[in-house]
């Protein structure tokens, strides 16, 4: 596909509201500093991607509109009916009716993503109708998506997403592409994906945020307390069990 017919979509939720099951963990302001500084590594990351000719934000909230603005990125209404994937269909007809060939989606919660995943991305995608996808290592969802056309299949981001996704590829006739990416394992929804991240030191905002406040700090503290409870309690109990007693929201 050549570059100048491929554009990346970020959908992006209000930060007053985001990241909800991290409440056991995080309080409102933390949440909502998390959440833009996680959407401006994922829109600095595509905005340095050559094979990209356009990136867009969809989404209602004025603190998105204005950082993408910052950045000279375009932004899209998002007609909150629908939720996400409304927002994203809203995002396809949009870039489809501009001339875009393809439509690469990648939620606004991947902080990890760098601009060799995406270039892998691009690499694998092929035929003129095509899906290629990029599940989330827990939930079964979808990190990445890059469709061609724009609108070649209906989309249904969250939960055990990748398998419908993959299903209606099929149905549809385009071709299917599926990869795994390191970078693009974790979306961060719950408190065990904030540890996750954080075993690997990382030049992201979201990285630096969650050292500089604390919560980093915190969050470890919390896991070994529970572990320690555990093992007290448990002397024979495996490790993992745990530590993913923390994983609540």
């Amino acid at each position: 596909m050549t570059a100048h017919r491929l554009a990346a979509v970020i959908p992006v939720k209000s930060f007053s509201y985001a990241k909800q099951r991290l409440q056991p963990v995080l309080s409102g302001s933390e949440r909502r500093l998390l959440a833009q500084a996680m959407f401006e590594d994922v829109m600095d990351t595509l905005t340095q991607c050559r094979a990209l000719s356009g990136v867009y934000v969809i989404t209602s909230d004025p603190e998105a509109v204005q950082l993408a603005a910052d950045r000279g990125v375009n932004t899209l209404h998002d007609p909150i009916i629908g939720g996400l994937s409304g927002a994203v269909a809203s995002a396809a007809q949009t870039l489809k009716s501009v001339g875009f060939e393809g439509m690469l989606v990648v939620p606004a919660d991947v902080p990890g993503i760098d601009t060799r995943s995406v270039d892998r991305i691009i690499s694998r995608h092929g035929a003129p109708r095509s899906v290629t996808l990029v599940p989330a290592l827990r939930d079964g969802g979808t990190n990445a998506m890059l469709c061609s056309p724009p609108d070649v299949i209906p989309n249904c981001f969250g939960h055990n997403s990748f398998r419908a996704h993959c299903q209606l590829a099929a149905s549809s006739g385009a071709q299917l592409n599926t990869l795994s990416l390191p970078q693009l394992q974790y979306d961060i929804d719950r408190p065990l994906d904030l540890l996750s991240f954080l075993q690997q030191e990382s030049p992201t905002r979201t990285y630096r945020f969650l050292i500089q406040s604390g919560i980093a700090d915190r969050l470890r503290e919390t896991s070994r307390s529970v572990f320690s409870l555990a093992n007290t309690f448990f002397p024979y109990a495996e490790q993992t069990p745990a530590i993913s007693s923390i994983h609540k929201g």
